[in-house]
């Protein structure tokens, strides 16, 4: 047996309890079990928002690695570092919260993927994700999703001498009750 036939059998036999044991499940998301956020850069400092209200469904089976989300953040809810930063974030040049009060976003698993549609201000768009899986001790107990999103195509045009228009968009979802952390 070569050593790649070797880690490729270690690796079907690690997997197979899992694989064994996973059931297809729902699961109501909320804040409680999704940790969604965004990551961009403001001049001369980075800036990590976190949704604190969201709703929404994943229908998911483990064995098959197979996925549907709908989710959607109430805007207003977008936790900031500071009053300034959240001003600029939700005038009207930029996220708009009075007019757009919500983000969505519907999803497939696809090929270590999460593709799918988000809409953001008025607009939907094609946004797919790199999709992970987190097992703990042989459990799956997660799902981290993270995609760069360009913020012009949504219109997010303000900002443009001080925010950057690329935005990274993390997500982890805690798939055994336990809070969700940031993946590594």
């Amino acid at each position: 047996m070569t050593s790649t036939m070797r880690i490729a059998a270690g690796l079907i036999l690690a997997l197979l309890p899992f694989a064994a044991t996973a059931q297809p499940m729902t699961l109501e998301l909320t804040a409680g079990n999704m940790l969604a956020q965004t990551h961009s850069h403001a001049v001369i400092l980075s800036v990590t928002g976190t949704f604190r209200k969201l709703s929404g469904r994943l229908d998911f089976d483990p064995a098959a690695k197979t996925c549907h989300i709908d989710v959607t953040l109430v805007v207003e809810s977008l936790e900031l570092p500071n009053a300034l930063i959240r001003s600029q974030t939700m005038s009207k040049d930029f996220l708009d919260p009075a007019t757009y009060p919500t983000q969505h976003y519907i999803g497939d698993c696809a090929g270590g993927r999460l593709v799918g549609q988000l809409t953001m201000r008025g607009q939907t768009h094609p946004f797919d994700m790199r999709l992970d899986f987190i097992a703990t001790n042989g459990r799956l107990t997660a799902i981290h999703t993270e995609g760069v999103l360009n913020r012009y195509q949504w219109g997010l045009n303000g900002l443009q001498l001080t925010v950057g228009k690329m935005i990274r968009v993390t997500n982890d979802i805690s798939l055994n009750g336990q809070p969700p952390r940031p993946a590594g």
